[in-house]
C-alpha cells in the first residue's frame, strides 16, 4: 500500500505492507529498478520510503518482494510553468507598440 495516489518529483512516498515472514528483507522495485528496501517486523509488516531514480510522468507500479509479491501503483506528475515567459512577452509587445506609435507620428 502506498501512502498517496500521486506524487511530484522529489515528494516523499512511503510503501507499507504485511503478510511477509518476520525478519525478511523486502525489496521494492518499479520498472525493473530498485526504489527501496526494508526489513519486516515481528508480525511480518514493513514500511519503507520509495525513491524513484528517474522522473517519468505516468503511472508506476511498485512491487514489494518478500517471499510473496505485493503491488501498488502511483501516478508521477510532472508540471511545467510558463510564468517566466509571460513577463518577456509583455515587454516585447510594449516595445512593438511603442515603435509603431513613434513611426506613425513622425
Amino acid at each position: 500500500m502506498l501512502d498517496r495516489p500521486s506524487i511530484k518529483p522529489g515528494e516523499p512516498l512511503s510503501a507499507s505492507g504485511k503478510g511477509c515472514r518476520p525478519g525478511r528483507m523486502v525489496t521494492l522495485t518499479s520498472d525493473g529498478s530498485e526504489v527501496g528496501s526494508a526489513v519486516t517486523d515481528s508480525s511480518g509488516a514493513f514500511t519503507a520510503p520509495v525513491e524513484f531514480t528517474r522522473i517519468e510522468a505516468g503511472r508506476h507500479t511498485v512491487v514489494a518482494e518478500c517471499g510473496v509479491r505485493l503491488t501498488g501503483a502511483v501516478d508521477q506528475v510532472v508540471t511545467r510553468s510558463s510564468g517566466g515567459q509571460t513577463g518577456t512577452l509583455v515587454i516585447l509587445v510594449f516595445f512593438v507598440l511603442a515603435g509603431i506609435t513613434v513611426l506613425r507620428f513622425r
